[in-house]
């Protein structure tokens, strides 16, 4: 019984991760689209 609940813990455990890394690269995305819209901005500006 005690492997049974140590294996949910690490899948739990395992899947919060997951989550959180990808919650983590979704706002890096986030930031980079917004550089680069300010990029794209100044160069149309310029013209």
């Amino acid at each position: 019984m005690a492997f049974m609940i140590a294996a949910y813990l690490i899948i739990w455990l395992a899947a919060f991760a997951f989550i959180f890394s990808m919650v983590q690269r979704q706002r890096n995305i986030q930031r980079e689209i917004a550089a680069l819209r300010e990029l794209v901005q100044g160069r149309e500006e310029r013209r």
